[in-house]
């Protein structure tokens, strides 16, 4: 609200706030007291619109904390799920998901992201007409640089890792943010395949991870990425040890293994905080970290490389694991399709 300091981190749940100060004057419709004239104030809520279900025209409900509801009532509020106008809050399925500042969250309250947070690590579907779907599926086609036919986006969950896990990751993107001057850490999406040894997330009831050491898959959800496990799942780096993503999802699909018989190839999609990068177009298996000033290594195409590559020579605190993607590849009548891909050169 104020855009001037950060928001507040509590047991690694991220609030949209800095502070009850802010937090309040947003409900009141006023202005950041940093930002805020004596003489121009106001009490007026944030909006007031009717009902947003069709056929109702009540105005919208205004709580006691001055926020303007979407919705007349609760009963509404449910009803616009039920009818299909409405995206479900991932956690409790049952209320809209909540705007905060103009953009939709995945909840449908506070309460409810922090029970999510406080049930990690878990896994949430995401509905075929939910946008992030939409969003998330459209990225995995537009990125697939690979000459194979694009495999079928089947299913989408959404990811929490373990609660200090996310407070870390929130702490690392805000000082590096800061130290680079960018808010988001230079943050960016990218893809990364490895082995899975059980089926979570083959359908709804697939929920729990299973404990086998060969799924790297489970391991990660849970706990973020292993270094220690980077040359377990791929014969070589050409930047060194380190954590290896890409803005390429047919490279990332490369690199991932089913162990357990499974229709389908699961592929983790995740927010990676950058830094400040460094970009090569040359190998160099050697390089342990990247030299003086700089977060992180970027694969660029070149003479020795056909797709980018993204490579975090630290620790695993700038990652986090966000979103599964579940394909199945096509096949069509009388072909047989391999489940790998046919250029693995990166």
């Amino acid at each position: 609200h104020c855009k001037t300091k950060p928001v507040y981190i509590q047991n690694g749940y991220a609030h949209d706030f800095c502070g009850k100060y802010c937090a309040a004057a947003f409900r009141n419709g006023e202005r950041p007291l940093n930002s805020r004239s004596p003489s121009r104030t106001s009490n007026r809520p944030a909006y007031k619109d009717i009902c947003k279900l069709a056929g109702c025209n009540e105005p919208g409900y205004i709580g006691p904390d001055g926020i303007a509801s979407q919705w007349c009532s609760q009963r509404h509020r449910r009803q616009a799920v039920l009818n299909g106008k409405a995206e479900a809050c991932l956690f409790c399925k049952r209320m809209p998901k909540n705007l905060v500042n103009g953009k939709q969250s995945d909840w449908c309250s506070q309460r409810c992201g922090q029970e999510a947070i406080n049930s990690a690590p878990i896994i949430l579907p995401i509905g075929e007409k939910h946008t992030a779907f939409e969003n998330v599926s459209s990225q995995f086609k537009i990125q697939w640089k690979h000459s194979i036919q694009v495999p079928q986006v089947v299913k989408i969950w959404k990811l929490i890792g373990d609660k200090d896990v996310i407070a870390r990751f929130s702490r690392y993107k805000l000082t590096t943010g800061r130290r680079i001057g960018s808010e988001s850490g230079n943050s960016r999406r990218r893809w990364h395949g490895t082995a899975r040894a059980c089926i979570l997330g083959d359908n709804d009831d697939e929920t729990q991870f299973c404990q086998s050491p060969d799924c790297f898959l489970c391991s990660i959800i849970q706990s973020s990425f292993d270094k220690a496990q980077f040359l377990q799942s791929t014969n070589f780096g050409r930047f060194g040890h380190g954590i290896y993503t890409s803005a390429t999802s047919s490279k990332a699909d490369a690199y991932v293994r089913q162990v357990q018989p499974s229709p389908y190839k699961a592929m983790l999609l995740n927010e990676v905080i950058m830094g400040n990068p460094i970009k090569l177009t040359t190998k160099d298996e050697d390089l342990t970290k990247p030299p003086d000033g700089y977060d992180s290594v970027v694969g660029e195409p070149g003479d020795e490389l056909n797709y980018d590559e993204s490579i975090d020579k630290g620790n695993p605190t700038g990652y986090n694991i966000g979103i599964k993607v579940l394909t199945r590849n096509y096949v069509p009548k009388g072909t047989r399709v391999s489940h790998g891909i046919d250029d693995q050169s990166s």
